[in-house]
């Protein structure tokens, strides 16, 4: 193919995608990431010991065995238990980290609350269907190849389902047809009617329909549901089921990227009538392309599991492989750019199922993040099983050599006389012998004393290097460092998905999950507003004993401030999220909603003291009830009563100097911790109520 036309292919916006050109493209792609596939299958081998000649039963066997037939030949996990604890501690984190979304402008405050509760709703609630699964997938794609790719769009689902309709049903669907149902035998028209009133339906099968209407009254017709309206969330596997250009360094600056997946007959034939896949191009992939070259099956075959995992659960000869080709290509006419996806089979240059626009995105729909940026090109990584893949080796040679020691003495090598090895041997054999010393035992080698702690110190090592040395400052940095990235991405992918809401999701959904009394001032917004939307935990929060102890210095701050700088309430807040996000989401009301429980509380506390009823005081909420307590003697007829009913002045005294002595308690423990009076709190007047 000439450069010239292959670069203006992958530059510029046609009528139609240049399918020669994006085939091209997309073997180039892979053929230069071979070296970075190769390194996924090496670490993919080395997490799971698989390795070439390994057998059931743990023992070395054949010709080229070492150092005997039958030597120990055992599995070391070092690598496995360190990236499994590792996802364990990211998938912890992000099921305790508190979600925010921080306002960019000082107007945003408030929105900016309503905004970070629908974000903790959607990962909490389903609403991103599999969100935690696909983190955690994307865990073990981080840590084991080095790379984590993440599709972020908008899934909207229509399944075509055949059902049997009677005249009253199709006419509520469609009133002309019942009409000319009625009206005579004009057949051409009612196909017509039948054909656009119901996607999907044949030629033949609106004859049908037609012959069993006329016959039966009723027909057995296509109906279009809708089954999935909500945000889509996929960690795609970085070694074969998401690609970039090889030299790219910023993936959103990259001229096109690649997304191979694989689809059932069923599941393209429901493209066509519900994503506006063409007809043609289905057909073809189901007659000619069904089962071809699906690269898991063919690992399947070399003895070993699939390093490219497929969406679907299917046996191979049902699967058909489909590829989302992503281009940044620009109108020639104007000079916009747009991001455009086209939907191609890689070894079939005929057609293609779609073409289109992504409308509305900027950017590809994809968060990409590296274990290690020590290099600026993205498929330059270094992964866990490459940091950790010596310590493993030497710790499964240091187990190998103490298991063939023991096997050594328990069954040690028998010297004998040339010619006259003993014919049967084992515990209580009778072996005879001629003379003394015509049968012996060859010598055991000495125990390797120093073998248990060389393994140790391996072990001991990979802790460090990953992070989990829980005794090593700078471990814990390490760790801290890693769960920010995850979480960061986590973000990233959250953020994503909540401006995929604001383009397609419906405003009642926003509505109903925030509560919002205006749905005007809160509504779901757009996505060109901007908030910073982070995803925080502290690894030390995981120990009990250390976020009881931050707690502690937490309170004891309160100690210290003389002039009322710290805000209890948010204090208050920040303890119960340090505990448990989640549940302090539930616990926790907003400061508003508080007050106005007491006010209300104390309210109707007054009108049954009124009545003659007396109350108690309540546990919570002292200052605001005092207040609300003199609001109401202040009124005429309130005050005139106090005057001249000696019963209730006496409750309403009563009342009132429950809630004072709450202040003065709170007044005294505040002086004893810091030696003064607090300034934020006065003198409260209830004499003379």
């Amino acid at each position: 193919m000439q450069s010239d036309s292959i670069s203006e292919a992958l530059t510029y916006v046609g009528k139609k995608p240049d399918i020669k050109t994006l085939r091209y493209a997309y073997d180039q792609t892979v053929v230069e990431l071979e070296a970075y596939f190769d390194l996924c299958r090496t670490s993919y081998d080395d997490r799971r010991n698989w390795w070439a000649g390994k057998s059931r039963d743990h023992r070395k066997h054949g010709a080229d065995a070492f150092p005997w037939e039958g030597a120990a030949d055992m599995e070391a996990h070092t690598i496995d238990e360190r990236i499994t604890r590792l996802v364990s501690l990211f998938m912890s984190s992000l099921n305790r980290a508190n979600v925010r979304a921080y306002p960019v402008e000082s107007t945003d405050i408030a929105r900016s609350k309503v905004v970070s509760n629908f974000l903790k709703w959607m990962v909490s609630s389903g609403y991103i269907p599999r969100f935690k699964r696909e983190m955690e997938l994307g865990a073990n794609y981080l840590l084991e190849r080095g790379l984590l790719i993440t599709y972020v769009g908008w899934h909207r689902e229509d399944r075509k389902f055949l059902q049997k309709l009677d005249l009253r049903q199709i006419a509520e669907v469609s009133p002309e047809i019942g009409q000319v149902i009625q009206d005579g035998d004009n057949d051409g028209e009612l196909a017509a009617l039948l054909e656009a009133s119901f996607p999907g339906v044949t030629p033949k099968r609106a004859k049908k329909a037609i012959k069993d209407l006329r016959k039966k009254g009723e027909a057995e017709l296509p109906i279009v549901r809708r089954q999935i309206d909500a945000p889509e969330v996929k960690t795609l596997a970085p070694d074969g089921d998401f690609m970039f250009p090889p030299y790219v360094t910023d993936p959103q600056r990259a001229p096109y990227c690649f997304w191979k997946t694989y689809y059932t007959a069923q599941e393209l034939e429901n493209k066509v009538v519900t994503d506006g896949w063409d007809a043609d191009f289905v057909e073809t992939m189901i007659d000619k392309y069904r089962g071809v070259n699906i690269d898991s099956i063919e690992r399947e075959q070399e003895g070993r599991r699939s390093t490219s995992l497929t969406d679907n659960a299917y046996e191979a000869e049902e699967l058909i492989e489909i590829v989302y080709g992503y281009q940044r290509l620009i109108d020639q006419e104007d000079g916009a750019e747009g991001i455009y996806c086209t939907v191609f089979h890689k070894e079939y240059d005929g057609g293609y199922a779609k073409f289109e626009l992504l409308n509305g995105y900027e950017d590809y729909p994809i968060v990409v993040t590296k274990l290690s940026e020590d290099s600026k090109r993205l498929y330059d990584v270094q992964t866990i099983p490459d940091i950790l893949r010596g310590i493993q080796n030497q710790v499964k040679v240091e187990r190998d050599s103490r298991i063939d020691r023991n096997s050594l003495a328990t069954l040690p090598p028998i010297l004998h006389p040339v010619g006259q090895a003993p014919t049967d041997w084992g515990p209580g054999r009778m072996i005879p012998y001629r003379r003394k010393g015509d049968l012996d035992f060859a010598p055991t080698p000495p125990a390797p004393t120093g073998s248990i702690e060389i393994e140790k110190t391996m072990e001991a090592q990979a802790d460090r290097l990953c992070g989990l040395d829980e005794t090593s400052a700078i471990s814990q940095v390490r760790k801290q460092f890693l769960v920010d990235k995850f979480l960061q991405h986590s973000a990233e992918v959250l953020n994503m998905a909540y401006k995929c809401f604001q383009r397609f999701g419906p405003d009642s959904v926003f509505f109903r999950v925030t509560g919002s009394p205006d749905p005007i001032e809160f509504s779901k917004g757009d996505p060109n507003e901007n908030f910073d939307i982070m995803i925080n935990y502290d690894v030390l929060n995981s120990d009990p004993q250390t976020q009881e102890q931050k707690l502690q210095q937490l309170v004891a701050l309160t100690q210290l401030d003389r002039n009322g700088r710290i805000d209890i309430n948010s204090l208050l807040d920040a303890a119960a999220s340090s505990i448990d996000p989640v549940l302090a989401d539930r616990i926790l009301q907003p400061i508003e909603a508080a007050q106005e429980q007491v006010v209300r509380q104390v309210t109707d506390d007054l009108s049954k003291i009124y009545s003659g009823i007396e109350m108690p005081a309540r546990p919570n909420g002292a200052q605001i009830a005092l207040t609300v307590i003199q609001q109401y003697a202040s009124q005429p007829d309130v005050a005139e009563r106090l005057q001249t009913d000696e019963a209730f002045a006496a409750r309403i005294e009563k009342y009132a100097g429950q809630y004072t002595f709450q202040m003065q308690q709170m007044q005294n423990a505040q002086i004893g911790r810091v030696g003064t009076q607090p300034a934020q709190m006065g003198d409260i007047q209830t004499q003379g109520i």
